[in-house]
């Protein structure tokens, strides 16, 4: 009778067993960054407004050795760089999700500071890092969040909502307000949609918008935050005072 059985292929058997040792190692490697990248940034957060992390805090908050770091990460800013890819990218995406019917560019512009200040307060260790000297000066000509800013600028200034000759200086204004109340918020831990929203309308203010016309805009991009807040990972409920 075991001359009727069909013959075993070793290739097939072996298969199954070795794919799912390379997708367990795989999955074991990315769960090992996010655990790094979740360090860094918590090591930040501490260090808010104290000295620059170092490698020791990362892998004293992942509670990993420096071998371990090493197999993953040759320095912190590697890290960094990192962490800046994926904001940009989580940027992105929630832009093209919240301004693809769009057309109003002082609503596209308040958007921007409006997500980084909420976050702020949403995420402090999110907070912490993104308006950190190290990560800030990483916004530069390529990066998505830079040309977004760039581009609602651009397209108020195109439709007669804000006024000013240099875009580098206009987007020094939304970049440096934003970096500042994150910061500030990140210290505090406070989420206050209030005082979130004000600082953006004097943002609006810069630009050379009228104070009603810059609050409209702010609270029409507040609305499409919350209509999206679904799709925002980091998004927590705000009284709406």
């Amino acid at each position: 009778m075991d001359a009727h059985l069909p013959p075993i292929d070793p290739i097939k058997d072996q298969h199954p067993l070795g794919d799912h040792r390379r997708r367990v190692a795989r999955e074991r490697r990315e769960r090992m960054r996010e655990r790094l990248i979740a360090a860094t940034m918590d090591a930040y957060r501490k260090n808010a407004g104290k000295r620059r992390p170092v490698i020791d805090d990362v892998i004293r908050a992942a509670n990993v050795s420096r071998g371990t770091f090493y197999k993953y990460f040759d320095t912190l800013d590697e890290v960094l760089a990192e962490i800046g890819r994926t904001t940009a990218s989580e940027m992105l995406q929630s832009f093209e999700r919240l301004f693809e019917p769009l057309d109003d560019g002082a609503v596209m512009l308040a958007t921007g500071p409006l997500m980084a200040l909420a976050r702020a307060a949403m995420d402090p260790a999110h907070g912490a890092i993104v308006s950190h000297a190290d990560l800030v000066d990483r916004i530069n000509g390529d990066d998505p969040r830079r040309q977004l800013a760039f581009r609602s600028l651009n397209y108020g200034r195109e439709q007669g909502v804000f006024q000013f000759d240099s875009i580098e200086a206009a987007f020094d204004l939304v970049i440096g307000t934003s970096v500042e109340g994150a910061r500030r918020i990140s210290r505090t831990g406070q989420l206050n949609g209030a005082c979130i929203r004000e600082t953006v309308v004097m943002i609006l203010l810069g630009l050379g918008m009228k104070l009603p016309a810059a609050r409209i805009a702010v609270a029409i991009a507040w609305q499409r935050l919350q209509d999206a807040s679904e799709h925002l990972h980091w998004w927590k409920p705000v009284a709406p005072a």
